[in-house]
């Protein structure tokens, strides 16, 4: 057992040594600067001068660690989240569970200097509001900042059949279409600062290895395959917390490839990637809930489940280093094929189309509840 977890800890260790870490920061080897031996690869180089905006920081463990480090690298990060006071004392590490080793250590001078730079800034946005996400993306662009990257983690977990304010299924709605409109919305700040900047911009869709598990449909074939079931995403017909997270999952791979393909055509200097933080012991517990899955689920923790400075090494990496091959779906800091329907441009395409009737029937909603 011990030799199956060393293994496992040395998968995600094995970042620092491969190719796909060459560098974090210009000009710098990321394995001797960034992922060193003994470390988990949760360094970022020197990001003074650059802002993040990152949602989930109130909710998310990863979120909030993601945060940390960024602001401890020199970045301005911008919280956009509901609960300002929570989501400060979370990527302070003040919650207990959100907190990762040597969050708060600074080792040497330069350290000292890199986590004074940065700034942490929260700002409001309900990601179970499409009305306040436009608010907020109005006020972050009234602000004229920068914006070099946007780390979309906000999720919602195996929960039971719900709606939101909106009328949206709530794993569908918080885990993509929330990030599917923040993005388009932030999308110009993005490529004028890539333009202004020489460097890539970059969104990254915090995604998990269970978007394998989405709804199974039938096609018109006698074949059921796996996808997103458009007819009922709003119904709580045939509902599985599993399949409905699965499926949330599934659509975040999607965006990441239709939108690396948009602004290629566009000529954008910004990429977009999927990324899974590994299995986590929320998303094992909750997907072996049944009776007896403690009996599965107690070894499996073992030698499966990511630490939260394991879970934190894709997502920065993806945000951090000078360039990545866009519309990749990563694990362990490395491209990897997605499920066959992560891989479908005609699911992909569809999605798209359905998202923006979802975004526009939600703002037809907004201006209705207002008059």
């Amino acid at each position: 057992m011990e030799r199956a977890l060393a293994s496992m800890r040395a998968s995600v260790r094995a970042c620092a040594g491969s190719g796909a870490l060459d560098a974090v920061s210009d000009g710098e080897n990321a394995a001797e600067r960034n992922f060193g031996d003994g470390e988990t690869g949760t360094a970022t180089g020197d990001l003074r001068g650059r802002t993040y905006v990152v949602t989930g920081t109130e909710t998310s463990a990863i979120a909030a660690a993601c945060a940390r480090r960024l602001r401890d690298a020199g970045a301005r990060v911008v919280c956009a989240c509901v609960d300002a006071n929570e989501a400060r004392a979370r990527v302070d590490g003040d919650k207990g569970d959100g907190r990762d080793e040597d969050a708060t250590t600074a080792n040497t001078a330069h350290e000292r200097e890199l986590r004074a730079s940065g700034a942490l800034v929260t700002m409001y946005c309900d990601v179970e509001r499409l009305e306040t996400i436009e608010r907020f993306a109005r006020e972050f662009c009234a602000k004229a900042w920068a914006l070099d990257g946007v780390l979309n983690a906000a999720s919602t977990t195996m929960e039971e059949f719900s709606l939101t304010a909106d009328g949206i299924e709530r794993h569908f709605a918080v885990n993509h279409l929330a990030h599917f409109k923040l993005t388009s919305l932030l999308m110009d700040e993005l490529v004028r600062t890539a333009a202004a900047s020489g460097r890539e911009g970059r969104v990254v869709y915090l995604t998990s290895n269970l978007h394998h598990f989405s709804f199974r449909i039938r096609q018109g074939t006698p074949k059921p395959s796996r996808g997103i079931d458009f007819a009922n995403i709003n119904s709580d017909f045939g509902y599985s917390p599993l399949n409905a997270y699965g499926q949330s999952k599934l659509a975040n791979v999607l965006h990441a490839w239709s939108l690396s393909e948009r602004l290629a055509k566009s000529g954008a200097r910004v990429r977009c990637v999927a990324a899974t933080p590994g299995l986590t012991e929320l998303e094992l517990d909750r997907s072996l809930s049944f009776p007896g899955g403690s009996l599965i689920s107690a070894p499996l923790k073992y030698v499966m489940i990511n630490t939260l400075e394991e879970a934190v090494v894709t997502p920065l990496y993806c945000l951090t280093a000078p360039t990545i091959p866009p519309g990749t779906y990563f694990n362990n800091c490395v491209p990897v094929k997605a499920s066959l329907p992560g891989r479908d441009p005609r699911l992909a395409a569809r999605l798209w189309e359905f998202s923006e009737e979802l975004c526009d029937a939600g703002a037809v909603k907004d201006a209705e509840g207002s008059d």
